[in-house]
């Protein structure tokens, strides 16, 4: 264990060095790029002396790095990072309710489940239709209230009956 610990700080140490080494190096290149840009600047009359009033309200700050001196009539500029994930939330789907057929026709299996959404009960609360996410989980979601779920309600529209339906799924 000591032995790991002795590594570990050796190594921090080694790379604390490297770091204030470079850092040491990017402020000689700083200023070096600095007093070259003056001497540029310096030598070009029309724009030196516009320059040099600018300059003249920058933050002069000498604890500042470099990324923080700006004029202060200039607006920060900050650099957006793109999240990393979106949280997609599902969208309700159109309802289409079954068309009333005389009683004398013959009901096929299939289309008694369709006659229980057009209830009361459905004006109420809703129908269910199941959904897949990218990675195939299934979860129900509610037209109505919009409420989503990971447990199946006691009724809903599978994925299967949906196409049936002629829904987009």
């Amino acid at each position: 264990v000591k032995a790991k610990l002795d590594l570990l700080r050796k190594n921090s140490l080694e790379k604390e060095r490297q770091d204030k080494q470079l850092s040491q190096t990017l402020g000689k290149m700083e200023r070096a790029a600095n007093e070259s840009f003056r001497r540029d600047m310096a030598s070009t009359t029309i724009n030196g002396s516009n320059y040099n009033q600018a300059n003249n309200s920058t933050t002069t700050d000498p604890n500042l790095p470099s990324k923080l001196k700006r004029p202060l009539n200039q607006p920060v500029q900050v650099q957006c990072k793109k999240p990393k994930f979106v949280i997609k939330t599902p969208t309700p789907k159109p309802v289409y309710e079954a068309i009333e057929t005389p009683t004398d026709e013959v009901k096929t299996p299939e289309q008694q489940p369709e006659a229980k959404p057009t209830s009361s009960n459905h004006d109420k609360k809703g129908t269910w239709y199941e959904s897949k996410t990218e990675t195939q989980e299934s979860f129900y979601w509610n037209d109505v209230t919009g409420a989503s779920t990971w447990t199946p309600p006691d009724v809903y529209l599978s994925i299967e009956e949906q196409r049936a339906k002629g829904l987009k799924v």
